[in-house]
This record gives C-alpha cells, sequence and structure tokens, in this order.
C-alpha cells in the first residue's frame, strides 16, 4: 500500500499538475500551461537470426514526443517554434535548441533539439483562447 504526502524514502508523494512548470529555450522565464504530456517510445526490430532458441527484440532507437497547452495568447512560443513564412512562402516549423518540463516532483526532464510539428488554436465564443502544440525530440535528459 502506497501512502501520498507522507515522509519517508519508501514513499511516493502524490503529484498535483498544477505544480509543473515548463521552460522553452528562448522564452522569457517560463511558460504557463494548462496541460502537458510527454512519452518515450522504443523503436525495436525483431532480431531474427540468432544463436539461441528464443527470438530477440533489438532495440534500435528511441522516439521521445508529447504535447502542451497554453491558456490565452501564445505567440511567443508559436514564433519560437515556426518560421513566420514572407510574401508567398508557407510557414514551417524550426527547431528549438531544448525545453525542459519540471514536474510537481521537482524532476526535471530536459528534450534537446525539439521540434513543434503541429499547433492549433481554440476560440471558444464563451471562454478563454487556448493554443496546443505538439513537438518530438531527438534526445531527454533526466536531471
Amino acid at each position: 500500500m502506497v501512502f501520498y504526502n507522507e515522509g519517508g524514502s519508501n514513499t511516493r508523494r502524490k503529484e498535483v499538475g498544477e505544480n509543473c512548470r515548463l521552460e522553452i529555450a528562448g522564452a522569457d522565464g517560463e511558460v504557463a500551461v494548462t496541460n502537458v504530456s510527454f512519452s518515450e517510445e522504443a523503436n525495436t526490430s525483431e532480431v531474427q537470426y540468432s544463436d539461441g532458441f528464443s527470438q530477440n527484440i533489438a532495440v534500435t532507437g528511441v522516439t521521445y514526443s508529447g504535447s502542451f497547452e497554453i491558456p490565452g495568447n501564445a505567440n511567443v512560443e508559436r514564433d519560437l517554434g515556426w518560421d513566420g513564412g514572407s510574401g508567398e512562402a508557407t510557414t514551417l516549423p524550426q527547431h528549438v535548441s531544448s525545453m525542459s518540463i519540471i514536474d510537481g516532483e521537482g524532476d526535471e526532464y530536459t528534450f534537446t533539439n525539439v521540434l513543434f510539428n503541429s499547433h492549433s488554436k481554440d476560440i471558444p465564443s464563451d471562454d478563454r483562447t487556448t493554443q496546443s502544440f505538439d513537438f518530438m525530440a531527438e534526445e531527454l535528459i533526466e536531471e
């Protein structure tokens, strides 16, 4: 049985989402978010020929991806991850050097060479505007 928010080294603490922070390289300080998530996925390949009788699964890489949502105006963050386009040129995503997610426990997950591969803006008539970003990254460093 796990007891939350109790002292001791073998107990787990309850993480609260409102304590999560997001820092994007180039942004001025922390970015206010209403939701942030990420996933790590192992890229695998089945090895068909081996010395053993069992089938082996080889890890060929790791994919990092996730999303975050910003309430209100997120033009600064959008401009960090998308070029402006000019004239007849279309806007294209550009890499952000790093982005850090600091969870409620203070653990920091720093992603490097980040690409915002999706951006959407929701403008409801009776509530606050939100902007959502999906991202992918080349590397994850846990601190």
